[in-house]
């Protein structure tokens, strides 16, 4: 049989190497109701490699980078919020002086109602620099840039961040109204659990951490 080069493939092996962005779209995948899993679509979101170069692969190889994944069923390492991150020497810093503007809430709603795991945009308006102003010419000149720097962020070296930003959103919404949301999408993931008799191992425990994930908010919720 003749060698064939399939290049370098390479996959995150712990939840230090996920990317913000990368977290985005895993987060979107299982969101999908209407989607069955297959691994060729989740190694497309690790690997930014095409669906034929990921078709052309030995099955031996593609179970191989499957099981590097297997940090996934694992819920991330708690870390408590924070409202500021350096980011290449610069801080960022989620204002909690003030209250939220009428363009910043205005925007971030409907970030959120187009896209509600759109953490970069989000990030990249309510996280700036001291003395930022979020405004038309930030909005012009800044903000593409800004989305994708956080994007590129590791996913735990933000976290924090992205925590005391729900947490702060949360409390600007009505809590009532926020957990029925909630219940709603862990009724929605149980039922999805229970009666897909096709849902492999690697999916069920991401959707039963996403359960657990969501339960705590629910508990924050009703706290609030």
């Amino acid at each position: 049989m003749d060698n064939i080069d399939y290049g370098q493939w390479t996959v995150p092996t712990s939840w230090d190497e996920i990317t913000l962005k990368m977290f985005e779209d895993i987060e979107r995948y299982y969101d999908d109701k209407d989607k069955k899993f297959d691994a060729r679509d989740v190694l497309q979101i690790f690997t930014n490699k095409s669906m034929d170069e990921i078709n052309a692969l030995p099955m031996e190889l593609t179970e191989m980078l499957m099981d590097k994944l297997l940090f996934l069923q694992e819920k991330p390492q708690d870390v408590e919020p924070s409202n500021k991150v350096k980011i290449d020497g610069e801080e960022y810093i989620i204002n909690v002086m003030e209250k939220l503007k009428t363009g910043e809430y205005v925007t971030i709603d409907t970030i959120l109602k187009g896209d509600k795991y759109d953490y970069g945009s989000i990030l990249a308006v309510i996280c700036r620099k001291k003395d930022e102003v979020y405004d038309s010419k930030f909005e012009a000149e800044v903000f593409e840039n800004r989305k994708e720097m956080w994007e590129r962020q590791p996913i735990m070296k933000i976290m924090p961040t992205l925590g005391f930003f729900l947490n702060l959103y949360m409390t600007l919404r009505i809590p009532t109204q926020l957990s029925l949301e909630v219940e709603e999408e862990l009724n929605r993931i149980q039922r999805r659990i229970e009666t897909s008799e096709k849902l492999g191992a690697f999916r069920k425990r991401y959707l039963n951490w996403r359960m657990r994930r969501l339960r705590k908010l629910l508990k924050s919720s009703r706290n609030t």
